[in-house]
C-alpha cells in the first residue's frame, strides 16, 4: 500500500474517532444538564428572588410559571446550548462520573426522599445522620466533582462565557414574558413596575 494511502486512511480513522468522541461528550453533557435541572432550575431560582419584590408575589410566580410553560422550545434550545458549552468545557470522564452519581442507587434514594419531603431535590450535607455510609461517601465525591467543574469554568473564560450566555439569553426572554403576564393581571403603573423590553 502506498504511503499516501496509509496516511489518508489513518487521517480518516482519526477524524471518525474524534467525531465519535465529540458525540459521546455531547451525549454526556445533555444528560448532565438534564440531571442538574438545566436552565429551568436556574430560572426558578431567579423567580424566587424576584417574586418577593412584587406587590403580589403569588401572581408573579404564576406569571413566571406561565412564561416557562409558554416557552418550552426556548428552554429546550437553551439547554442544548448549555450542553454544547459543557461538552466543549469539561472532560468527558468528569461528566461521566457525575452522571454515574446521579444514576447511582445512593443518589436516586436521596433524590426520592428529598422530593417527598421538600417537593424538590435538596442535597443534604454528607455528614447528615439520616444518610447511609454509602450515601455520605457518594455525596463527598459528588461535591468534589461539582467543585472541579466550577474550577474549570473559573479558569476558562470562554467556557464561563458560553455557559453564562446560554443561561442569560433564556433568563432575559423569560423575565420579559413573566413581567408581561403579570401586568395583564395587575396595575403595573400603580405598583411602579416597569416591564423590561421584550
Amino acid at each position: 500500500m502506498r504511503p499516501e494511502r496509509i496516511c489518508a486512511l489513518t487521517l480518516a480513522a482519526m477524524l471518525t474517532a474524534s467525531a465519535a468522541h465529540a458525540a459521546d461528550a455531547l451525549d454526556l453533557a445533555r444528560k448532565l444538564v438534564r440531571y442538574t435541572g438545566g436552565v429551568s432550575l436556574i430560572l426558578h431560582n431567579f423567580q424566587g428572588g424576584m417574586a418577593a419584590s412584587f406587590a403580589a408575589p403569588d401572581i408573579f410566580k404564576q406569571s413566571f410559571d406561565q412564561a416557562l410553560a409558554d416557552n418550552g422550545k426556548l428552554l429546550a434550545a437553551a439547554d442544548e446550548d448549555l450542553a454544547k458549552a459543557y461538552a466543549k468545557s469539561y472532560p468527558a470522564d468528569l461528566m461521566a462520573n457525575e452522571v454515574a452519581f446521579y444514576e447511582s442507587p445512593e443518589a436516586q434514594a436521596i433524590m426520592t426522599k428529598s422530593r417527598e419531603n421538600f417537593g424538590a431535590v435538596v442535597w443534604p450535607d454528607p455528614g447528615s445522620p439520616d444518610l447511609t455510609p454509602e450515601q455520605s461517601a457518594a455525596l463527598v465525591k459528588f461535591h468534589a466533582m461539582v467543585k472541579q467543574r466550577a474550577a474549570i469554568a473559573a479558569q476558562n473564560s470562554d467556557a464561563a462565557d458560553a455557559i453564562m450566555t446560554a443561561e442569560t439569553d433564556a433568563l432575559v426572554k423569560i423575565r420579559a414574558a413573566a413581567f408581561a403576564n403579570y401586568c395583564k393581571l395587575r396595575d403595573c403603573k400603580a405598583e411602579g413596575v416597569t416591564p423590561p423590553p421584550q
